[in-house]
């Protein structure tokens, strides 16, 4: 009787831990009923993807911050938008149109009609964040402000939002956003600025090595655990009973 007992307590337990994290990630993976006014500046804090190794090497090697200046243009939800990005301190920027309705965001054909997948606009308890699911090219999550970082507690949301995907920890971006004065990365023709680029990467990458590492030893327990499951739910489906 105490042993069964235990189990039931156990299970309880279990089952009330679960279903409030169920409905968490129900409510954080939703996207907002409408977005807000994008009009103005934002910032890059942290990214992540499905591709841990992608979003770890842009850290641990470029380094890079990142942040957009947004203008409605006169046509109706139809915006410019200034992306600037700094590295090493060196800037660069580039300029896109985009269509931006109730929560997606579209890139914009030649004559001014949503194209292609949107990003889509999450829920976001932090007050002057939105949070950007892409889909473009391979699935990332952004979280920007307005901004230049954000409280613990915000980042932390965040990072549960990539646990309800399924994702790696998020990486938080350099804070460096004074794109004025540094000298531009396109116009950079000089050897002696490429080399002293190259060594800060080699510097960057030897200072946080373990965390490419870390990705990897991620996916290389990825992909096993979803074999397993892929494999399970096929055995599941052969013998249901």
């Amino acid at each position: 009787m105490m042993k069964t007992l235990c189990v039931a307590v156990v299970v309880l337990s279990l089952t009330s831990v679960c279903q409030p994290a169920s409905l968490a990630c129900e409510k954080l993976l939703k996207p907002v009923d409408k977005g807000p006014d994008l009009s103005g500046g934002w910032y890059l804090i942290a990214i992540s993807s499905d591709v841990c190794l992608v979003t770890t090497l842009l850290n641990s090697v470029f380094w890079p911050s990142f942040a957009v200046d947004v203008t409605s243009k006169d046509t109706p939800n139809i915006y410019d938008v200034n992306f600037k990005v700094k590295m090493y301190g060196y800037c660069t920027n580039e300029t896109e149109q985009y269509f931006y309705e109730k929560n997606n965001i579209f890139s914009v054909s030649s004559n001014n009609t949503p194209s292609g997948e949107p990003d889509v606009l999450l829920q976001s308890g932090c007050p002057d964040c939105i949070v950007v699911k892409d889909t473009d090219i391979i699935d990332t999550l952004m979280l920007y402000s307005r901004r230049k970082t954000v409280t613990a507690a915000e980042l932390k949301e965040f990072e549960t939002q990539t646990e309800c995907l399924g994702w790696p920890t998020p990486q938080v971006l350099n804070t460096d956003h004074e794109y004025e004065n540094c000298p531009a990365l396109d116009d950079d023709d000089d050897d002696t600025d490429t080399s002293r680029l190259s060594l800060m990467m080699y510097q960057r990458l030897k200072n946080v090595y373990t965390e490419p590492l870390k990705c990897l030893a991620y996916d290389f327990l990825y992909y096993p655990r979803l074999a397993y499951e892929w494999v399970r739910q096929e055995w599941d489906n052969i013998w249901p009973f």
